[in-house]
């Protein structure tokens, strides 16, 4: 990794005030409304295939497909898979309701709305045109022109006109769920500059930045034509929502499947970087209720495609499978080549007067016994997490230094000292289930916060006994908190494991109404606006937030702002590994595991690409197909074997 080199003071003025001040004195000399981008200067702006938050695009302007795609890949076959839960409603993104699997607003498993960008798998933050043919940006990105593909279709025939653009942008700032509301925020209105162009306005200067046109990009566009006639606000499953990508939804019933059929006439198959993908005849989720019911649905054959949730039954219920010793269903564990993040975490509430003190957070960070658990519940399969930004350049290591320390000296006051002086790490055990010195340092924290431990009870000065609720949502986050409860007990406190229902689950943590629970974070190489529905001050005390653990704290709202107005790459990891050091010996949850990389199972029934995306492996489900050959083997295989029983 590259160290940060110092920069002088001077020249930190200098960009902060061509970043934040310049910006400001713009917006206050330029009328804003109505007033289109090309009246804003007098150069041209350059409108280019694609987006790169470092500028640069690895493909050019007339590339046949992505280099980690088969173009000549057959079409046809179903891929079928599971989900666990339910869905009650199409209408995309609301607070109300929950949609199916196949439209996410990020992220894989798109199928059914276009987005205006298709991210490169081959570069940390690259995107290049789908939807939008080309996209341009002011300098300062205080706002960002896209050019619509003529070509592009509505899968009722009608034409994508800027009105969807519009229609999208104000339906995520002001009418979807509060996590998107909030990601949305600095956006202003998005206004029609051309016969086919969409200028978006970023009001805040501070959001003014590359990460502004990845969020763009990501967009997934929604028909205004097809919401005049249905209500948006309200959840409905009369009929699926109009799209305009890949795919269809053309067979649905709610909580037990739904079919996405490929459209053969849809628009973008000879788009760039479309081309390749989507080679599936059929998608089909099927829902269950219960892994362990979908795991036999995959031994079965009913399921040709499973991820598998559960490092025990990874490691146990596939081995005595004749289908597994004679090659024609496979286990295999995916390269992980993304930032994974803070995969997996038990979130405190920060909310709660108990937990305000640092240490009593750090205190539960010690009595979590991370290696016993993992070596008995989990046959040592999983990694411990060790950053917010973990297995990526932001994570924090060793003492701060260069940039970094210039930026964490700021606070100096404000930050626990030890951000200066000790190299973070999490308490581990030799995982035999004693972990006595960790206990004993837990109690040790507990005592300096005022609670100690009387008559075998953890008490505070007012003689009010520490409680704990550990809220779970199914039976493997219920089996992995029992030990850690157990623990708690062992400490005094009175703790215990509630476990509830998805709805339940949802409603009390959306609503604040727990102490902990289980979580898992997401993150971008580059950051993004995604931080501050996360971790923010401003989302804290937003009901239905993203910020479930209630973080707020000027120094990491300090560095969000920074990370989000910060344009040179050196300084994007400086302020990154800032604040993900800042949060850690903070404290705000337990970090717990983290996969090596995805379990896959899957039957022997797929061709792919014979070269895998840098940062992705493999691409799947997009890039992959059916082999007519393996497939019908696997059918053979799959009749002979029912002969059998």
């Amino acid at each position: 990794m590259s160290r940060i080199q110092s920069v002088p003071n001077v020249v930190e003025w200098a960009q902060f005030a061509r970043r934040r001040l310049f910006p400001l004195l713009i917006a206050f000399l330029l009328p804003v409304a109505g007033l289109a981008a090309s009246e804003q200067t007098d150069v041209e702006p350059e409108f280019r295939h694609g987006f790169s938050f470092y500028g640069d695009l690895q493909y050019p302007v007339d590339f046949p497909h992505f280099d980690y795609v088969n173009p000549d890949a057959p079409i046809g076959g179903d891929l079928v898979v599971p989900v666990i839960g339910t869905f009650n409603s199409f209408t995309p993104w609301i607070q109300k309701g929950l949609n199916p699997t196949g439209y996410r607003i990020v992220g894989a498993w798109n199928f059914l709305f276009d987005r205006i960008l298709e991210p490169s798998d081959d570069e940390p933050a690259a995107h290049y045109a789908r939807l939008g043919q080309s996209i341009a940006h002011a300098a300062d990105y205080s706002w960002f022109k896209v050019r619509i593909d003529p070509r592009a279709r509505w899968h009722d025939g009608t034409p994508v006109t800027p009105a969807d653009l519009i229609f999208t942008m104000d339906f995520m700032r002001h009418h979807s769920t509060a996590g998107i509301r909030a990601s949305f925020k600095h956006f202003g209105d998005a206004l029609q500059t051309g016969p086919m162009e969409v200028t978006f306005h970023i009001d805040d200067a501070g959001f003014r930045n590359p990460s502004s046109g990845l969020t763009i990009g990501h967009l997934p566009i929604l028909p205004a034509h097809y919401w005049r006639d249905n209500d948006i606000s309200k959840t409905s499953l009369t009929t699926p929502p109009l799209g305009s990508g890949p795919y269809k939804i053309t067979e649905f019933d709610p909580g037990k499947r739904i079919v996405y059929e490929r459209v053969e006439d849809y628009w973008g198959w000879q788009v760039s970087s479309v081309r390749g993908k989507y080679n599936f005849q059929r998608i089909i989720f099927e829902y269950f209720r219960d892994n362990t019911v979908a795991r036999e649905a995959a031994k079965k054959g009913i399921l040709n495609f499973r991820g598998e949730d559960v490092a025990k039954d990874w490691m146990t219920s596939y081995a005595d499978i004749p289908a597994v010793k004679d090659g024609y269903f496979i286990q295999e564990i995916a390269e992980q080549r993304t930032i994974t993040s803070m995969a997996g975490s038990i979130l405190i509430n920060n909310r709660r007067s108990k937990f305000e003190n640092r240490l009593v957070r750090k205190a539960l960070t010690y009595a979590y016994d991370f290696e016993w658990i993992n070596r008995v519940l989990n046959y040592d399969f999983y990694l411990r997490v060790k950053s917010y930004f973990d297995n990526s350049e932001l994570a924090a290591t060793g003492l701060p230094q260069g940039r970094e320390l210039e930026l964490l000296n700021k606070f100096r006051d404000k930050l626990p000292a030890e951000v200066f002086t000790e190299v973070f790490s999490l308490p581990s055990s030799d995982g035999l289930g004693l972990n006595r010195e960790n206990m004993l340092e837990a109690e040790r924290l507990f005592s300096e916060a005022g609670w100690n431990v009387i008559d075998g009870k953890l008490l505070n000065e007012n003689g009010e006994q520490f409680t704990f609720e550990l809220l779970t949502r199914n039976a493997s986050e219920e089996r992995s908190a029992l030990p850690y409860v157990a623990a708690l007990k062992r400490l005094g406190i009175d703790a215990r494991v509630r476990t509830a229902d998805m709805a339940q689950f949802r409603n009390r943590v959306r609503n604040f109404k727990f102490d902990a629970c289980y979580r898992g974070y997401s993150a971008s190489p580059t950051l993004g606006t995604y931080l501050k529905s996360y971790y923010h001050s401003d989302s804290a005390k937003v009901l239905l937030t993203e910020n479930w653990a209630g973080i707020s704290n000027e120094v990491v709202d300090y560095f969000i702002e920074r990370a989000l107005s910060t344009f040179d790459r050196d300084e994007l990891l400086a302020t990154g590994r800032a604040l993900d050091r800042v949060m850690l010996h903070n404290y705000f949850l337990i970090p717990t595991q983290v996969e090596p990389g995805a379990r896959w199972s899957y039957w022997d029934r797929f061709g792919r690409p014979e070269k895998s995306a840098e940062n992705r492996y493999y691409s799947f489900p997009e890039t992959w197909w059916t082999d007519a050959d393996k497939s019908d083997a696997v059918d053979a295989y799959l009749k002979t074997a029912g002969d059998g029983d």
